[in-house]
């Protein structure tokens, strides 16, 4: 494993450690996926959190379903571009479909962060025991491999070229069943 050439806290040692175990080095990308995406979607979580709280009384049950639930759902879509989120860009990873050894569909890297929610830890475990694929990666068919390193800069590009696809559909359907089976399981005086 070849070190990075973009520099951070810890980056050294992060590198050391990966070089002893590359286990590690997988590990090491989840948790600074769900990092990056933390300070993404916390801040817009706070603010619509602000606003319900104001304007509690004049909206409809559905509406602030679905604003509770969106900062989720760009987390869960946090691999959408090239089957790359912020933390493969930077460690050197993709998001491939198994049978088509191309990127994975923006619908397949949907469906693989579906886990995450549910059985986050779960999924760390199994991350350590295969690197390669983790439970979601298993209902979407799809698999982590090693990709080149690129800056965060990246992003900004392909968010530009980004075009609707029908996948978007399929996205948004199974994210509004997913969200409506959770919010089903989320106590009541939330919902309130």
């Amino acid at each position: 494993m070849s070190e990075t050439k973009y520099k951070g806290i810890g980056h050294k040692e992060v590198n050391k450690l990966a070089s002893i175990n590359p286990r590690f080095h997988r590990i090491s990308s989840m948790l600074l996926d769900h990092i990056f995406m933390t300070f993404t979607v916390v801040p817009l979580g706070v603010l619509i959190f602000i606003i319900l709280f104001q304007f509690q009384e004049n909206l409809n049950k559905w509406i602030v379903l679905s604003l509770m639930f969106l900062p989720l759902f760009i987390y869960l879509n946090k691999d959408i571009l090239n089957g790359k989120s912020p933390a493969k860009r930077i460690m050197g990873y993709q998001v491939m479909d198994r049978k088509t050894e191309r990127p994975a569909s923006e619908l397949q890297c949907f469906i693989r962060n579906l886990t995450i929610c549910i059985i986050w830890p779960i999924e760390v475990i199994v991350g350590l025991i295969n690197p390669e694929r983790r439970i979601g990666d298993y209902l979407a068919n799809t698999k982590v491999i090693q990709a080149e390193k690129e800056k965060l800069n990246s992003l900004w590009s392909e968010l530009k070229k980004m075009r609707f696809k029908p996948s978007y559909i399929g996205i948004v359907i199974i994210g509004i069943i997913y969200f409506y089976g959770l919010s089903l399981i989320m106590p009541a005086p939330m919902l309130e």
